[in-house]
């Protein structure tokens, strides 16, 4: 049996609110009945009915004697806290935040004391990350003695709120806990390490979930299953519960229905809470917004809530995040009309890809290091983080607040002025909110509410997809002010991770198609698709962004050739959206066709046609009649074509068979030769060496990436998304390099289904798939998109060349001898735009054969002509 190492805490992650009428016993359950509260109720008075006529004024605390004098709220704000933990807090959520635009909802604290305790036991780089994203000072003493004193805070008992703050960590019972590991757990921490049995799964899920559900009242009971503790070692668990009743309170008779703006088009009925008192407030001109503190009963927690003027305004505040605290600082108090929805939801959320982009790497890696938890870990038996889980939920109504997270880390084995003039904050637009401890500053909880109804979907129709390109190199694209080029990386890194050999994609085809696919998706598949471009979130914007996108993907020169074309294939039965219909041709770009798809060697042979066109015969068979019936609704297809000569042509007479290292295993390769000045930098943050090959005219570059490893290329490639390929190319500088690399031939399909789900595009691939608007009478799916390509990369040009690993040398002459002798990544883009054509990574060169001994010596010119030669082939095509 492998031992694993299991971490677990309680967080808050983004889902849809509910929002219903409640029950006024409902409230009193949910909150009780403060004993202050007037008992009196007029029974003829119909607004009453049911409702004590005393819950609508507000709370008042029942021994003033509880409350801090010097607490800030009853004078000023508060001073800046003595450490700047809180950074960590609002870039975590700010990367939440963007990875979709729907509910959310966060604890920070919770899991920051989860990861604090989890530092105490690691050691050299896993450690230092640690360390470095969490705002953690080198001292470990004076870390510590700030979380006791937070967690010491947080422990503090009062009748007008509930916050229970629990952590454990659960050590198999054959395990020997190190002494000074256990010390500081429970000293800085307050946590205990108890002996459990893993190796009686039902008994320990059992003690476990019973501890995590007494401490959340209940809300979390099944946290984990017996499943879960197969081979676990170790579990750490971390709760945070949170009831507290507002100071000013909402009168619940005075709630009322009212219009939530989702989108600035799209409005739904939420019922809404309003009181009217005094609240510290200020208008932000920095975000736009306003800013309100909400504080709840007993002087020590309140929410704070940020409404944008605009109702597109939210995302200049959550981009701007990290930057609030200053704004927060500068509330005064004012006499306030609130109006804010009534809202109550739950979220569970996988936080090791965003730990991960803050800079957590090295604790997922098989080189982690936690030696500080037991004794007798041996080399084998290094533990490494698989899994940061996040649990939450939260309900806001008249009264009050109830929030309550868990968190779960999983280690495996390796193997203005004050005045008497009343200010409005209507909340009936997306906006943020916190909830703060006013004495440490800790953010409890952050979140947004986006839309404080329930979506559901409807029936969906089968769709498929398919993304095909042709490309014919010596070249590549880029736009300056886009973040379309994230997806490029996102999309090499998916495809490249769990697949060997050659790999090779073309994301300026893939986001041609799925650009077809958003101008008719709507609510959650539109949000995702849209999060994975990195397009603007208002529709006309990203329309522009992608209209200028493809624009951009035609060339026609002497040295290169890049064209590019979209299509929809459409069921003569179907009526296609007079508006996707006219998008389809003004903004994207595309040809409609109408097909009757009642004979499948026919509309298969027309299809493929049409692609073979487009590729210049390099493709021509993307979909088989079997692909094509009468089941068939829509198609929508993409080809790129690219065809380009270098710039400073490789001697073939130089092309020698030589070593290529793939895998340890030594293979003889055609490596060619040439001698040139080129853009060359080593770029130490990569361990990589990086190069330039331009085509003729030099708007079109191929890019290479060589790893110092000779096994680093998937490091290589991991490590991407942290540095940007406009980075590396800004490092480059002229400088002569006698270059050899192989020369390669790729015919390359994968169905991109895998990938895109890895980049959070799930829904369109579901039956939640929500792509309504391209025809009349039903919303299809997409359940397949595959992607062609046809690439060589040979002395005249190439289609996409990649470099991996490399051998570099001084030369005299002040040059480097660069020789690709292992796996390599490779970029070709278009150096004006700065997008990417097409990317991949080279596993498996062309194997060397030798040439035929000829009769008679053939002359070699001095300087051989450029000549062009065919780049890969890709088309995309789906069938709806």
């Amino acid at each position: 049996m492998t031992p694993r190492f299991y971490f677990a805490l309680f967080v808050v992650g983004p889902a849809l609110c509910v929002a219903q009428q409640i029950d006024p016993n409902t409230l009193i359950n949910v909150f009780g009945t403060p004993s202050n509260y007037a008992a009196s109720v007029n029974p003829h008075d119909p607004a009453a009915s049911g409702v004590p006529l005393a819950q609508a004024l507000p709370v008042k605390p029942i021994n003033e004697t509880l409350t801090d004098p010097d607490y800030w709220d009853i004078d000023e704000l508060p001073a800046a806290a003595v450490a700047d933990y809180d950074k960590f807090d609002w870039s975590l959520t700010k990367r939440l935040s963007a990875s979709s635009d729907t509910n959310f909802l966060l604890s920070p604290l919770g899991l920051k004391l989860a990861l604090a305790i989890l530092t105490e036991a690691a050691t050299g780089l896993t450690r230092s990350e640690l360390q470095s994203v969490l705002g953690f000072e080198m001292d470990r003493v004076a870390v510590r003695r700030k979380f006791a004193n937070i967690v010491n805070s947080l422990q503090y008992k009062s009748p007008q709120y509930v916050l229970d703050l629990g952590s454990k960590i659960y050590v198999e019972n054959t395990a020997h806990p190190r002494q000074k590991f256990a010390a500081v757990a429970h000293e800085s921490y307050k946590t205990d390490l108890t002996p459990i049995d893993f190796h009686n799964p039902p008994a320990a899920a059992k003690a476990i979930n019973d501890w995590v559900a007494n401490l959340t009242q209940g809300r979390i009971t099944d946290l984990v299953h017996q499943d879960d503790l197969e081979n676990v070692v170790v579990m750490i668990l971390n709760t945070l519960y949170f009831k507290g009743s507002w100071r000013h309170q909402f009168a619940p008779n005075a709630t009322k229905q009212g219009q939530f703006y989702v989108t600035p088009k799209i409005a739904k009925p939420v019922y809404f809470m309003n009181v009217k008192d005094k609240f510290y407030y200020a208008e932000s001109a920095k975000f736009d917004a306003k800013i309100l503190r909400m504080p709840y009963m007993g002087y020590k927690f309140a929410m704070y809530v940020v409404v944008p003027n605009s109702l597109t305004g939210l995302n200049r505040v959550l981009d701007g995040l990290t930057e609030l605290r200053p704004e927060m600082d500068l509330l005064q108090e004012r006499f306030v009309d609130v109006t804010l929805p009534r809202f109550q939801f739950e979220f569970s959320s996988h936080l090791d890809s965003v730990l991960r982009d803050m800079g957590v790497r090295q604790a997922f890696e098989d080189t982690a290091s936690f030696p500080g938890i037991a004794r007798g870990q041996s080399l084998q038996q290094r533990l490494r983080v698989s899994k940061v889980l996040q649990r939450s939920g939260i309900e806001v109504n008249e009264l009050g607040s109830v929030a309550y997270s868990a968190t779960e880390i999983s280690l495996v084995n390796k193997f203005g002025e004050d005045d008497d003039t009343a200010v409005e904050v209507i909340a009936n637009k997306p906006f943020f909110f916190l909830i703060q401890d006013e004495t440490t500053r800790q953010l409890l909880f952050t979140g947004r509410v986006a839309d404080p109804t329930l979506a559901d979907g409807s029936f969906k129709h089968l769709f498929l997809a398919v993304s095909l390109q042709t490309i014919h190199v010596n070249g590549g694209l880029r736009s300056e002010a886009s973040r379309l080029n994230y997806f490029d990386i996102d999309l090499l890194r998916y495809c490249a991770e769990e697949r060997k050999g050659n790999v090779m994609v073309s994301p300026a085809s893939i986001k041609s198609t799925l650009a077809m696919l958003l101008e008719g998706a709507h609510g959650t598949t539109e949000s995702e698709i849209r999060a994975a471009l990195r397009l603007a979130p208002n529709k006309q914007e990203y329309r522009e962004q992608l209209n200028v996108y493809l624009q951009g993907l035609k060339a026609n020169s002497s040295g290169v050739v890049l064209e590019n074309a979209n299509s929809v294939f459409i069921s003569t039965k179907l009526k296609m959206k007079k508006e996707y219909e006219q998008m389809m041709q003004h903004v994207y770009l595309t040809e409609v066709y109408k097909m009757n798809f009642t004979n499948p060697d026919a509309d298969s042979n027309f299809i493929n046609k049409w692609v073979s066109t487009k590729t210049h015969g390099l493709i021509n068979d993307i979909v088989e009649p079997v692909n094509v019936n009468p089941s068939t609704e829509v198609l929508l297809a993409n080809a790129l074509y690219f065809k380009g000569s270098w710039k400073h042509s490789f001697d073939p007479k130089l092309t020698k068979g030589a070593c290529f290292y793939s895998h340890g295993v030594c293979k003889n390769v055609a490596m060619m030769d040439m001698r040139a000045q080129i853009n060359y930098a080593y770029i130490e943050e990569l361990r990589a060496h990086a190069l330039e090959l331009p085509y003729e005219g030099g708007r079109y570059a191929m890019i290479i990436l060589v790893p110092l490893d000779r096994d680093g290329c998937p490091v290589l490639i991991r490590d991407l998304p942290y540095m940007s390929l406009d980075q590396v190319v800004s490092n480059m500088e002229p400088t002569d390099v006698t270059l050899m690399m192989p020369k390669f031939t790729i015919d390359y399909a994968e169905n991109m289904v895998g990938p895109l789900q890895s980049m959070r595009v799930t829904s369109l691939f579901s039956s939640k798939a929500n792509l309504s608007g391209i025809f009349e009478g039903g919303s299809p799916l997409l359940n397949s998109l595959y992607h062609k390509i046809h690439m060589m990369v040979d002395e005249k040009g190439t289609i996409a060349a990649a470099t991996s690993a490399a051998m570099v040398i001084p030369l005299i002459e002040n040059g480097v001898q660069l020789k690709v002798d292992r796996p390599f990544v490779f970029f070709i883009r278009d150096n004006n735009l700065g997008l990417s054509l097409f990317e991949g990574r080279i596993e498996e060169p062309t194997l060397y054969v030798e040439p035929i001994a000829a009769k008679a010596p053939v002359p070699v010119p001095v300087t051989p002509p450029p000549t062009t030669t065919h780049s890969p082939a890709k088309i995309s095509y789906a069938r709806i």
